[in-house]
């Protein structure tokens, strides 16, 4: 990184920017490779791609011949970048993290923490003397994590419990498990308006609390009858069961044990998402991606907390405390359509994401006042120019940066979709 030019100080127009691929071992080999004309003849994972200034993978933008860290960039001039309101409320940083996810392989159920959780828990390990890259902590900083997901392809996901009868009425089909059922279904009958989310909550915290002997005694002789069906491929993806086989195929534990996160596929929504439509991820709602392509736009943060299907550390008891037991259906948002871009809602302050279908004549404006917004071209072309005649031509993959100060029109000559992450209106 060179030292600041008069060019790089003044510079408040659109940039180019380049994004970091994280390969991890359930990233897909093709779907980013593609995207962003990489080959990838030697079979690679390419889970991630990130655009934002997360130091674990910090973006660069191009500019009069330099390569720059974004961060660097908006520190430079925070108050024009990002916008007064922006760099006050977020410390003059970028406030989120944007993605494409190929996920080939199942993820973790997981769930993130509200801010405030965040901060005791950050003070709390600091205090303890964990070492931030240490495997057993829990908060690597002081953030929440809200995340909204777009899927790209056909997607699979668990989200959210499901409502309790639900729950009930798939526990006892499982034969194995209808020693789980009696207690559950007298929670439920004790009635009173908190009847579903209390049991849910009993249930789960017998399910993570219990010896893992008593694990394996309810799930190996499930898996002993499903995974024949599964390697016979007779069963739907529409069943937990099916996810339940991949995820012993894929989650194996030491000395034969099972992993006890395979009861909650049978207690989570099952989602199946089309390509467009979303779910939103907020503060302790626990969820696991499955399998699919999605572009994800989330607030900075590594913080996690894990309930299985994975080898990483698992705190049950912050783990439990962090849940929130609110069960029922899962919300697919489908977007909002105003004029030619589509938003997709959330109550998250530290972003919004948007889907713009291009089309011959595309000629979309934006207002100097949006706060800063990062493109990225999912398909055809696209030509970005702020009102500092700055102009930057954009083909498929490739994504820039714009900041606040800057107005600027997006104008295409054929179809294709662009994706805008930016700051809601921080009033």
């Amino acid at each position: 990184m060179s030292g600041d030019s008069p060019e790089t100080v003044k510079h408040n127009g659109v940039v180019r920017l380049t994004g970091v691929v994280q390969h991890y071992a359930w990233g897909g080999e093709k779907f980013i490779p593609d995207l962003i004309g990489v080959d990838n003849s030697d079979g690679r994972e390419f889970a991630e791609l990130w655009l934002g200034t997360h130091p674990k993978g910090p973006s660069t933008i191009e500019l009069k011949g330099e390569t720059i860290e974004l961060a660097d960039f908006l520190q430079r001039d925070p108050a024009h970048r990002l916008g007064e309101k922006t760099s006050s409320l977020f410390n003059n940083d970028l406030p989120y993290l944007f993605k494409v996810l190929d996920a080939r392989k199942m993820l973790s159920i997981q769930v993130h923490p509200d801010k405030a959780r965040a901060e005791r828990g950050f003070e709390a390990e600091e205090r303890a003397g964990i070492d931030r890259a240490a495997p057993n902590r829990n908060y690597r900083d002081t953030n929440h994590k809200p995340e909204l997901h777009v899927a790209l392809t056909d997607f699979w996901m668990l989200h959210g419990f499901r409502a309790a009868e639900e729950i009930a009425a798939e526990f006892r089909r499982v034969p194995e498990f209808l020693n789980l059922v009696y207690e559950f279904e007298d929670d439920l009958a004790a009635g009173g308006s908190d009847a579903g989310p209390r049991a849910v909550e009993n249930l789960y915290k017998t399910i993570m609390t219990m010896p893992q002997g008593r694990v394996d005694a309810f799930l190996e002789p499930l898996l002993q009858r499903l995974m024949p069906r599964y390697g016979g491929g007779e069963l739907s993806k529409n069943s937990p069961d099916f996810w339940a086989a991949r995820a012993a195929e894929h989650f194996p534990l030491p000395d034969g044990h099972r992993d006890r996160g395979i009861f909650s596929i049978y207690m989570m929504n099952l989602v199946q998402l089309k390509p467009g439509e979303a779910t939103f991820q907020d503060a302790g709602i626990p969820h696991a991606y499955l399998e699919g392509a999605n572009v994800e736009l989330m607030a900075g943060s590594d913080n996690v907390l894990r309930g299985g299907l994975t080898p990483k550390h698992i705190d049950v008891p912050e783990l439990l405390d962090t849940l929130t037991y609110a069960c029922g259906p899962a919300e697919i948002i489908t977007g909002r359509q105003e004029g030619d871009v589509k938003i997709y809602p959330t109550p998250a302050m530290d972003f919004e994401l948007a889907l713009l279908e291009l089309s011959a004549g595309t000629n979309t404006k934006r207002s100097a006042d949006h706060g800063p917004d990062i493109l990225l071209l999912m398909e055809g072309q696209a030509r970005v120019q702020s009102d500092d005649g700055t102009s930057i031509e954009l083909s498929r993959g490739q994504a820039c940066f714009v900041p606040h100060s800057a107005a600027y029109v997006v104008t295409s000559d054929a179809a294709g979709r662009l994706f805008r992450a930016g700051v809601p209106d921080p009033r």
